[in-house]
C-alpha cells in the first residue's frame, strides 16, 4: 500500500513539477513573472516532495530493502539512479529555492561564485529530470497502469525524450535569461 501512495505522490509530483517548469521557461522567455504563481506551484510541489521522501525513506527502511541496502546493485541501475539523484535533489533544492538571491548577490561583484550559482542550477535541473525519467515507469507499473516490457520500454523513451528537451530549454532560456538580467545583454564588464 506504502508503494501505491508513493506512486500517485510521484506521479503528482512529476504533474506539478511540469507545470513549474514550463511556466519559468515561459515567464523567462516572455519576461513576465508573477511571484505569487510561481509559490503556488513551488510550495505544492514541496508539499508532496517532503511526503514522497518521507514515504520512500520508511520503503526503504521498512518495506522494500528491510533497512539491508541493495542485494543486487547491477541489476538495479535504475534504483540506484533513483536514490542518488533524490539525494541530490534533496541537499540542492534549498539552493535552488535561493537562485535569484544568490544570483543577484554575485552578479558583477564575484563572477566565480555566479558562474558556481549557474552550474548548480542546471546540476539541480539534470537530478531532477533524470529523477523523473527513470522513476515515472517504476510508478505507473506499481499502481498497475503499464504491464508489459514493451509498453514500459515505450513509456521511457517518451519520458526520457520530454525530460531531455525540458533540460535543454530550462538550461538554455532561464540561464541565458539570468545572465542578460543580472548581467546585462553585453554580458560582464
Amino acid at each position: 500500500m506504502a508503494k501505491k501512495i508513493n506512486a500517485v505522490l510521484g506521479i503528482s509530483i512529476i504533474v506539478i513539477f511540469l507545470v513549474h517548469i514550463l511556466y519559468e521557461i515561459v515567464a523567462y522567455l516572455t519576461f513576465y513573472y508573477n511571484p505569487a504563481v510561481t509559490k503556488i506551484i513551488a510550495y505544492t510541489a514541496l508539499v508532496a516532495v517532503v511526503l514522497h521522501i518521507l514515504l520512500s525513506v520508511y520503503i526503504v527502511a521498512f518495506v522494500h530493502d528491510k533497512g539491508k541496502g541493495m542485494k543486487y546493485p547491477a541489476l538495479n541501475a535504475r534504483t540506484l539512479i533513483q536514490r542518488i539523484t533524490a539525494v541530490l535533489m534533496t541537499v540542492l533544492v534549498i539552493f535552488h529555492m535561493n537562485t535569484f538571491m544568490l544570483l543577484s548577490m554575485n552578479a558583477k561583484t564575484n563572477m566565480p561564485a555566479f558562474v558556481l550559482v549557474l552550474a548548480v542550477q542546471i546540476i539541480f535541473y539534470a537530478s531532477v529530470l533524470l529523477h523523473v525519467a527513470v522513476s515515472a515507469g517504476n510508478a505507473l507499473i506499481t499502481l498497475g497502469m503499464v504491464t508489459s516490457g514493451k509498453t514500459r520500454k515505450k513509456i521511457d523513451i517518451v519520458v526520457w525524450i520530454i525530460c531531455a528537451i525540458l533540460f535543454a530549454a530550462a538550461s538554455v532560456i532561464i540561464v541565458k535569461t539570468q545572465v542578460a538580467m543580472f548581467l546585462g545583454q553585453g554580458g560582464a564588464s
